[in-house]
């Protein structure tokens, strides 16, 4: 192909190549792929090389890019959005409705990447299929930057000299200080919050601010033919196999992001260089570049929505290549059936603002499917909650195939989720509420994280039938445990807690303090060691302990799961040997201030572990139960806080604790002795 000295078809060639391999990994490989980052760094690279060219841009410069910007992105996005609406109301399950029209919104008007942020999704994950509109969050960040960067190269024009030579300095000054400080931050919080930082656009502006320091440098970087050559296929080598050897899913977008970043960088500077990529340059590599965005934004709605027909997560050769050639021919007709008419209209492209409300009135497009869409949840969700009303305080079963309907499951929360009770997994502060009689001379301390919680419902019943006092101190997150190491501990704000939770129950002096034994599942299941610690920590301010086995963890989505297998209801179950160690961990311990109680035959029998139990579901996402099955579990509840209270009225006579060996003295007085 002719090459033209005003465009590098290496770096269309590139977009092909990236967006080619985020769609290969996505499909088949579950890993990331570096392809989003050559996307970040091409996109910046543009931004400032354009509006820099002929000095400072102008304010009304500022606006026509903004309106250019918008045909470029609008038109694709607007249709990509409404089509996946309609597919996911067509092939989701209700369950997932609630989560879904947050993110569609959340893609509508750009920030994907931090509804995902908040939700600390993990990308790639296998559980259960992602949202179908999850790949949108690279076009928020690009977005978001598509805004920013304009506006620092116009305020670095209205500071300091006016000359050029100036206005080049105080840019570059500026994209390195942002590069610095943005790569610093994305080092720190990749490694303290990986999901997080993956999303996090201030994790991912060093990568804006490296292709908008090459537009610079690429100008006066000169090359012999045979360096060019060299730098191109080596960076093309590295780009493509880099991610194939190295476990890095895990570890963006801190150092190892610099991988792909550099790669692109060099392909850039060699192409720039003369150097002939045939790989990039051919013109059947550059036609796709120019469908590159649109096929980014298609691939994968058509993934997720494979994968729900389907039911697995797994995707083979032919249906993988299906999903990509359906993405490259969606991608073309949306390119120049409607992106290209909208992008090279003559007379938008004189009247900016009209771009504007042309824009404007294309997304309208999917916020009034969304309005749909949410109405009719809405009305499935009212009629859900008088299903479940119904069930639970009539006893009369009402047209739900299972209780809560799967549709409200995920908000079927504990009463401290709703009261204000329940502590924020980032601040340390003691949150504790008291229900029950507060008057009554029994006290029981609720502690412990999210998992202690979930049993606040049947706690709540016994309390009230049998008139004690019920405190609660948890925190999202955060177990009973004084190990700052653990990995469920791996934050400080957890480990202050714990602290203030130890003392604060050392005052309170309950009759016992009701939490969690166990953490892992099937082999590794354990006691961890924070846990015991906790415990001889109560066991000095003379308080006692009934400490539950953990219930099993699946690992997936159960309301997703028993909404797409409503007529098989094992077909969500899982062995128990691969949820629960054989034998309970706790039969190794004997401390003479804690009780163990055990309630697993509640989930599961002796083969397998079931989800759900009649019309009862029991889980509201893959770990935590349901709000209706906790209330459900009174009964059995009261029954394990009867033998607690029995064998510590056992341990004050001088016997044993149930489960400590014979002759074991007790090592708690009775209270207020």
């Amino acid at each position: 192909m002719a090459r033209h000295s005003s465009y590098l078809y290496e770096i269309q060639g590139l977009r092909a190549v990236a967006a080619l391999m985020v769609a290969v990994y996505h499909i088949w490989i579950q890993k990331v792929s570096g392809g989003v980052d050559v996307f970040f760094v091409v996109a910046a690279f543009f931004i400032v090389g354009s509006l820099t060219r002929g000095g400072p841009p102008t304010l009304g410069g500022l606006f026509d890019y903004y309106a250019k910007t918008l045909r470029r992105v609008v038109p694709s996005a607007a249709v990509v959005i409404v089509t996946t609406v309609a597919l996911s109301l067509w092939l989701m399950p209700d369950s997932m409705w609630r989560n879904q029209i947050k993110h569609a919104l959340a893609s509508t008007l750009f920030v994907e990447n931090w509804a995902l942020a908040f939700t600390a999704t993990d990308y790639l994950q296998q559980g259960s299929p992602p949202s179908p509109f999850q790949q949108l969050w690279a076009l928020a960040v690009q977005v978001q930057f598509y805004c920013l960067f304009p506006l620092l190269l116009w305020a670095a024009g209205r500071v300091g000299r006016r000359d050029q030579h100036g206005y080049r300095r105080r840019v570059i000054v500026a994209l390195a200080l942002i590069g610095l400080l943005s790569l610093s931050y994305s080092v720190y919080m990749t490694a303290r919050n990986q999901p997080w930082a993956y999303f996090d656009s201030g994790a991912r502006a060093w990568e804006f601010a490296i292709g908008g320091l090459l537009a610079f440098a690429v100008t006066r970087m000169t090359l012999s033919r045979l360096a060019a050559k060299l730098l191109g296929w080596v960076s093309l080598a590295v780009l493509l196999t880099f991610a194939l050897f190295l476990e890095v899913s895990s570890s963006f977008p801190g150092v190892v992001a610099l991988i792909p970043v550099l790669a692109a960088c060099g392909i850039i500077i060699a192409a720039r260089n003369q150097c002939d990529i045939w790989l990039l340059n051919n013109r059947g590599v550059v036609w796709f570049g120019d469908l590159s965005f649109a096929f980014y934004l298609w691939h994968w709605p058509l993934l997720s929505c494979y994968r729900y027909a389907t039911g697995g997560f797994d995707v083979g050769l032919l249906p993988g290549l299906a999903i990509i050639g359906g993405a490259a021919l969606l991608a073309g007709l949306t390119t120049w059936g409607f992106e290209n008419s909208v992008r090279r209209s003559a007379w938008l492209s004189r009247h900016r603002f009209a771009t504007y409300a042309a824009c404007a009135a294309l997304l309208a497009l999917p916020m009034a499917a969304l309005g749909g869409w949410y109405h009719d949840y809405q009305g499935r969700r009212a009629s859900a909650e008088a299903a479940l009303d119904q069930f639970l305080h009539h006893a009369r079963p009402a047209e739900a195939t299972v209780y809560p309907p799967t549709l409200i499951a995920s908000m079927d929360l504990p009463p401290s989720s709703r009261d204000g009770c329940h502590q924020t997994a980032t601040d340390a502060e003691l949150v504790e509420c008291s229900y029950g009689d507060p008057d009554a001379d029994k006290t029981v301390v609720l502690a412990g994280g999210s998992h202690a919680q979930q049993w606040l419902a049947a706690l709540q019943r016994v309390a009230a039938r049998e008139r004690f006092r019920l405190v609660t101190l948890t925190k999202g997150g955060c177990m009973l445990s004084l190990d700052a190491d653990a990995d469920y501990m791996a934050y400080p704000s957890c480990h202050a807690w714990n602290e203030r939770v130890i003392e604060r129950i050392r005052q309170i002096q309950p009759d016992y303090v009701f939490t969690n034994s166990t953490r892992g599942q099937g082999a590794a299941e354990h006691v961890p060691e924070g846990y015991l610690a906790a415990w001889r920590a109560l066991a000095e301010g003379g308080v006692r302990v009934l400490a539950l086995r953990d219930n099993p963890w699946f690992g997936f989505d159960v309301p997703e799961c028993v909404d797409l297998h409503k007529d098989a209801p094992d077909a969500c179950a899982k062995p128990r040997d691969a949820l629960l160690s054989r034998r309970s961990p706790t039969a190794d311990y004997h401390l003479g201030n804690v009780y163990f109680a055990d309630i697993s035959d509640l989930f599961c029998d002796e083969r397998l572990c079931r989800p759900r139990q009649g019309k009862v579901l029991l889980y509201r996402d893959d770990h935590h139960i349901t709000n209706t099955f906790s209330q459900l579990a009174a009964p059995r509840i009261a029954r394990t806080l009867a033998r607690a209270e029995a064998a510590f009225a056992a341990a004050d006579a001088g016997h044993w604790i149930a489960g400590a060996p014979q002759g074991a003295k007790p090592v708690i007085p009775r209270k207020g002795s």
